[in-house]
């Protein structure tokens, strides 16, 4: 089995080779997008004129209140479109981790995963339940704080940013292993979070390489989608190690 390390390039480099994957990450994207052009068309026709005309009523300049007004709808349309992606990321992420670990040949998880009830049960249709992705996007929001905290130390030369990583790649191997932890072998969320700190040398490990992926300009779109990727890999070769 390869050092947990080496996963994540290992996951870019299965993801690129496996355009069916490709789907799971273009979604998002494109419904995101269109969304987007849905609400800044009726922001325009709607909120527009109801924000222009409100500043109007409190004395502002007619020029000013409409130059106001249109900044003020890009930027409810961009917060909307983020939004609206942070919601539908964790259901195409799940879906990426189990087509991953189909086309690896390993359908036998499917058939062998531990029963789950309740709301995980429900919604599993889409891999996810909805207390999952309310889990996730607290995680999410607990990752930005250890970002914002971890920052400074990026301003040391390579070394801070390696440390940086390293903190921050705990949270991130949790983050991309809660499904499998959740809907393939039943734990709860403490349980898969004592199970992860158990295991924090490997999950840093992991982490330290996929946090740095992702803090690439512009590749990091596809970094965080080919880190879920290396985690299905990890996965699955603990799996068969098991066997």
């Amino acid at each position: 089995m390869a050092p947990p390390y080496t996963y994540p390039i290992a996951g870019a480099l299965y993801f690129l080779s496996h355009p069916k994957l490709w789907v799971k990450m273009i979604c998002p994207f494109f419904l995101t997008l269109v969304f987007g052009l849905l609400s800044l068309v009726l922001s325009f026709v709607f909120l527009l004129p109801l924000q222009a005309h409100a500043l109007v009523q409190v004395h502002c300049p007619v020029w000013l209140a409409w130059l106001v007004s249109v900044v003020l709808v890009l930027l409810e349309s961009a917060i909307l479109d983020v939004i609206v992606f942070a919601i539908l990321m964790p259901f195409f992420q799940d879906a990426l981790f189990d087509a991953t670990l189909l086309s690896r040949g390993m359908d036998r998880m499917f058939l062998h995963r531990v029963p789950v009830g309740g709301m995980l049960l429900c919604c599993r249709g889409i891999s996810s339940g909805l207390f999952l992705v309310w889990f996730l996007l607290l995680s999410q929001a607990s990752g930005v704080v250890i970002l914002i905290v971890t920052a400074p130390l990026h301003l040391i030369p390579v070394a801070g940013t390696v440390v940086a990583c390293y903190i921050n790649g705990w949270v991130a191997s949790w983050g991309h292993r809660i499904h499998y932890d959740l809907e393939f072998r039943g734990f709860g969320v403490t349980a898969s979070r004592c199970y992860a700190w158990h295991h924090r040398s490997a999950y840093c490990s992991f982490g330290m390489v996929a946090v740095a992926l992702e803090l690439v300009p512009f590749f990091n779109l596809i970094f965080m989608w080919t880190n879920v990727c290396a985690m299905a890999l990890w996965v699955a070769d603990e799996y068969e190690k098991r066997e």
